[in-house]
Parts: structure tokens; sequence; C-alpha cells
């Protein structure tokens, strides 16, 4: 409680600055943490909390009061505005009649340093109460603000059992693998579509192995579909020996180009 002859500002910027000591013990606090056995850690913690909230709950009682002298002040250096532009209209009015003559040198003169006086009286009154009103109008930004302890909550203790179940689901969800680079490319293109039959001409590029067309069931003959696979193989490659369908152009294992039987 302020006595009547203390100013009201010089009591809120007395409460900010313990308000800011407080804040600054916790911060400090809170470095020492890990050095410090937990109840006497929370001990003090709870000493510090407790001044400064007592300190806040006197700040915030406050915060009608701050307001309302905020509005007043700011009616005060809105009318020492309006009494200060009205003197300089004033000014320019005794300069207008001095200049087309109704007034005389001296009763001008005398009338522009009455305006003068009064002119810098206003603007050095709006000046100070424009200053009070900052400093009201900073007070009351202070005291809305939240109050900051400085200490960080704890990390969960190590036998903690509480689990992301949303993150465990993730990790066990198989996801799906990348397709092998080779999948994606196109089989390599030959020089031209191949023969329909073996008495055509013959295809003047020779593919490699992994580029060359594979048979389709299609291409065997349908007297030959029902016959083992050995009798299938009757056209054999002049280069390796191997034994290949009769409809292949090609040697299954060396690619090499199969002639006539």
């Amino acid at each position: 409680m302020t006595s009547p002859t203390e100013n009201p500002l010089d009591a809120l910027n007395a409460l900010l600055e313990e308000r800011a000591r407080y804040e600054r013990w916790l911060a400090q606090l809170a470095e020492r943490r890990e050095q410090t056995p937990t109840h006497v850690f929370e001990r003090v913690r709870r000493d510090y909390s407790g001044r400064l909230d007592g300190v806040m709950v006197q700040l915030r009682s406050r915060g009608a009061e701050l307001e309302g002298t905020a509005a007043s002040l700011e009616e005060r250096v809105n009318a020492l505005l309006a009494e200060e532009t009205s003197r300089r209209d004033a000014r320019a009015e005794v300069e207008l009649r001095a200049l087309v003559g109704e007034f005389g040198s001296d009763r001008a003169q005398s009338e522009l340093n009455a305006c003068d006086a009064d002119i810098a009286r206003f603007v050095a009154d709006r000046t100070a109460i424009a200053t009070e009103l900052h400093r009201v109008q900073e007070i009351l930004d202070l005291v809305k603000q939240p109050v900051s302890t400085g200490i960080p909550a704890r990390a969960p203790a190590p036998d903690d059992t509480s689990f992301d179940e949303l993150a465990f689901l993730q990790s066990v969800v198989e996801q799906p693998s990348p397709a092998p680079a080779h999948a994606a490319e196109p089989p390599r293109a030959l020089n031209g579509p191949l023969p329909i039959g073996r008495s055509g001409p013959q295809p003047a590029v020779r593919p490699s192995a992994q580029a060359r067309p594979a048979s389709t069931p299609s291409a065997t003959p349908a007297f030959l579909k029902d016959m083992p696979t050995e009798q299938v193989k009757t056209l054999k490659c002049q280069e390796c020996g191997t034994m290949n369908y009769p409809t292949e152009w090609y040697c299954e294992r060396c690619g090499g180009e199969l002639a006539a039987m």
C-alpha cells in the first residue's frame, strides 16, 4: 500500500525491479540443477517462485489503476496539443494583421511574444506528460507479459515406460522397397523390326545377350508344344554348341546368330 505522498510510478518501478531480481535468481538456479540434490533444489525454487508470484499479484492488482492513469495522461496530452495549436493559429493571425497594417510593430511584437511564451509552456508540459504516459504504457506491457522462471522442464526418468505408439507402429510397418534401377530402363532397341520368317533377310546388327528379344509361347509351332523340352531344342549354335529352339534367331547362351538347320 502506497502512502499519499508516494508516487505510484515509483512504487510500480520498485515492484518491477523486484520481479526482475526473482526471475534472474530462478535463471541462475536452473544452471545449478544437476549439481544440487533434488529436494534442496525444489525447496529453493518454490521459495523464489512464491516471491515472484506475490510480486505479480501486486502488479496485476494495479493493472486497472495503470490503465486509468494512462487514459488520464493521454487526455492531458491531447488537451495541451489543442491549446498549443490554438496559440500557433493566434500567432499566425497576429503576423497577418501586422503585415496588412492593422497592427503596429509594438502591438504585433507584444502579442507575438505572448503567443511564443504560451506555445513554449504547452510544448514543455506536453512533452513531460507524454514521457510519463510512455512509461506507464511500458509498465502495463510488462505486467501483462507471462512470468519467466528460467527453469526448463526436467527430462523424463530412464525408467519411464511411456512410449510413442504412433512412432512404434510406423517403425514396424514394412516400407516398400525401391525398384531396381535397371527395371525402369527400357530394353535396348534393335535397328529395325525382327524378321518374321527365316527365309527373309537377316538383321544387320548383332544384339548382345542382354538385349536379344525373348521368345514367346505363341512363336512355338503347335506340333511342338506337347513335346519334351529336350526334343524342342533342335537348333544347334555353330559357335558354342548350345541347343536352341528352332524358332530362335540368336543363341540363348552366347547371343550368336543361328544358322538354319
